[in-house]
């Protein structure tokens, strides 16, 4: 598992099989298809309201209630019971209409907000700013997630999919002079095609059979924390030294070691 340091604060992590996928800064990657899980944990003393967005849009009205210490591993939409799941796709590189269309792609954010503090005196009665406190006043329907607590209410969500195509440029005649028993030359066949990139978005996935309850709570109207990932296709991973493979250019053998200089096999230099 890859775990990043982080202070007593609730956070998030992108996991596959509930392991930890490999961080790249804020960036992690998948290959198109692949389901995952949304590790939530908090690690303090109070019991906090994790809001779920994918894409850049909020995953439904609610959110899922974490108590003190507990970590949950969710996989499937509170709305629905579709696991997580990342699909990729091709769209034009070189294009800043679909820069900015795609700029949203594979985003998950998870805002947690403190669970509402009640005081028995009139003095906290309404909302303060300045140098005193503030509270919000929103109340959620909130549920368990196998026998873990959750919340959710039933919102529209946002779900699309993108197609983009490429263009081909047919040969033209050439313009030259020739006499009438002369063939016009036509030019070279040439093929215009945009640079293609692959980007993904989190979609629905199959069947869950992870399930929740009810309970009440009320939560604060501002975020405690925030945890942030971008996932990108697997096409996009950077190249680590480790990944890296040399073989024998004469008889195919790998090379074991960065040490080795000569191919053990046939003695041909690296």
């Amino acid at each position: 598992m890859y775990y990043t340091q982080n202070s007593a604060k609730p956070c998030a992590f992108i996991t596959k099989e509930k392991q930890r996928l490999k961080q790249f800064g804020q960036n992690v990657y998948l290959s198109n298809g692949s389901e995952f899980e949304l590790e939530l944990f908090n690690p303090t003393s109070n019991t906090v309201l994790a809001k779920i967005k994918f894409n850049g849009k909020l995953m439904s009205g609610g959110g899922i209630v974490i108590k003190p210490g507990q970590r949950i591993f969710l996989e499937r939409y509170l709305d629905d019971p579709k696991k997580f799941k990342f699909e990729t796709y091709e769209v034009d590189a070189d294009n800043k209409e679909v820069a900015n269309a795609i700029s949203n792609n594979g985003d998950v954010s998870v805002e947690f907000y403190d669970e509402k503090i009640e005081f028995n005196t009139d003095w906290f009665n309404h909302n303060y700013f300045g140098n005193y406190f503030y509270y919000g006043n929103n109340l959620y329907n909130d549920y368990s997630l196998n026998n873990r607590v959750g919340t959710t209410t039933t919102n529209s969500y946002y779900n699309s999919t993108s197609n983009t195509a490429t263009m081909d440029s047919l040969g033209t005649f050439e313009k030259s002079s020739y006499t009438s028993n002369q063939t016009p030359k036509m030019k070279k066949l040439s093929v215009l095609r945009s640079k293609s990139m692959e980007t993904g978005t989190v979609e629905k996935g199959s069947n869950s059979t992870q399930s929740f309850s009810y309970v009440n709570k009320e939560f604060n109207s501002f975020t405690s924390s925030v945890s942030y990932w971008k996932i990108l296709p697997e096409s996009q991973k950077p190249y680590e030294k480790q990944d890296i493979k040399v073989f024998c250019t004469e008889c195919g053998t790998k090379r074991k070691k960065d040490s080795h200089k000569f191919c053990p096999n046939c003695g041909t230099k690296y």
